[in-house]
């Protein structure tokens, strides 16, 4: 070996409040490392595996990053030049990218965003009715990618009738049940998820599998709010939102004109939460998951960085979810978070660390 080792520009090392972790976003994975390892690995030159001390230690790192092709060596120093760092800018074709509307939602809606690319469009519907279809046969000659279609209740009596028809429609990428098992089924290029929760749950609590790793996905972390760029959110009332757990409305679209509506939608008010950035909220920052979660809390503006009144469902601060054993909120962990920061009570936080990793 001639110790000359570059990182895989796709693999990217985020540090976290106890470990650090590889996003792998070429091939959607990661890999946890130890918090130690950040600094070495958070290179776009050589790295300098010499810092680790411990020869046993150093080799075994060295093994596992050539195994997960998360490294590789090269053998003239030359060749650093063949390989460019990765563009971490993020771009999007328009200010809105993601809208969110329910089945009943007034056709004047289309008139308003005739002409405009959108990546996705949601649409929430009580059950797979006319409203629904109504609604389809609207977005035919719109400029979307796909749709994702929401399904509050699920009616088994009527799903493969209900499955011929959603068949007819090819913007129809993924169809979402709730209060069902759960289960996941490819059907004629549609895929049909069965949810155990209801809706407004799904839609606020933040699982371990909502967690997305890829490149896109990633830079629009890294540089905005994954889940409020881009956002517009029309409620079962017209109401304009940024999202679906918000309560602050930015006008009714019933009671809008084309103008008005592209105007309200453009500002930078109603884009602020949009500019958000996970390194500038509170327990966010020290959240190794940060740039792959999608969080539809609603961010508070604090003293000095945002913050959340409602906990996630994860604790950095002991590495744990809320659904795995031994989990302990933030207050008991000795984290307290408010609008003026975050203080930790660093005895008894490593006093819970020890009580749940036995370290």
């Amino acid at each position: 070996m001639n110790n000359l080792f570059l990182r895989n520009q796709l693999c990217i090392p985020i540090k976290g409040y106890n470990r650090s972790i590889i996003y792998d976003i070429g091939r959607k994975d990661y890999f946890f490392i130890p918090k130690k390892h950040y600094d070495i690995l958070n290179t776009n030159g050589f790295i300098k595996f010499d810092k680790i001390n411990d020869n046993n230690e150093r080799k075994e790192l060295i093994n596992f990053l050539i195994k997960e092709e998360i490294i590789f060596e090269v053998y003239d120093r030359n060749q650093k030049n063949r390989f460019k760092s990765l563009d971490r800018n993020f771009e999007a074709p328009n200010l809105t990218t993601n809208i969110v509307i329910h089945s009943n939602i007034n056709a004047i809606f289309f008139d308003f965003i005739k002409g405009e690319y959108l990546l996705n469009l949601s649409i929430v519907a009580p059950e797979i009715d006319d409203d629904l279809f109504r609604v389809l046969n609207q977005i035919n000659g719109l400029e979307i990618d796909c749709i994702y279609l929401y399904i509050e209740n699920f009616d088994s009596e009527t799903f493969e009738e209900k499955r011929k028809l959603l068949a007819q429609y090819n913007l129809v990428f993924s169809v979402n049940f709730f209060n069902t098992k759960p289960k996941t089924e490819l059907h004629q290029n549609i895929y049909y998820n069965f949810y155990e929760q209801d809706f407004p749950s799904y839609i606020r609590r933040l699982t371990s599998d909502k967690l997305n790793i890829n490149n896109e996905h990633f830079l629009e972390a890294y540089n905005f709010h994954s889940y409020y760029n881009g956002k517009l959110y029309m409620d079962k009332d017209g109401y304009i939102k940024n999202g679906l757990t918000n309560f602050k409305s930015f006008g009714n679209i019933n009671e809008m004109k084309s103008d008005v509506f592209l105007e309200t939608i453009s500002s930078s008010e109603f884009r602020e939460l949009g500019e958000v950035k996970k390194t500038g909220t509170l327990v966010c920052c020290d959240c190794e998951f940060r740039y792959m979660c999608i969080d539809s809390r609603v961010p508070l503006k604090g003293k000095d960085k945002w913050y959340h009144d409602v906990e996630c469902t994860y604790n950095p601060y002991l590495s744990v979810w809320e659904n795995e054993e031994g989990y302990v909120n933030l207050n008991d962990s000795g984290v307290n978070v408010s609008a003026s920061g975050v203080t930790i009570d660093k005895k008894k936080l490593a006093h819970q660390f020890k009580k749940l990793w036995g370290v």
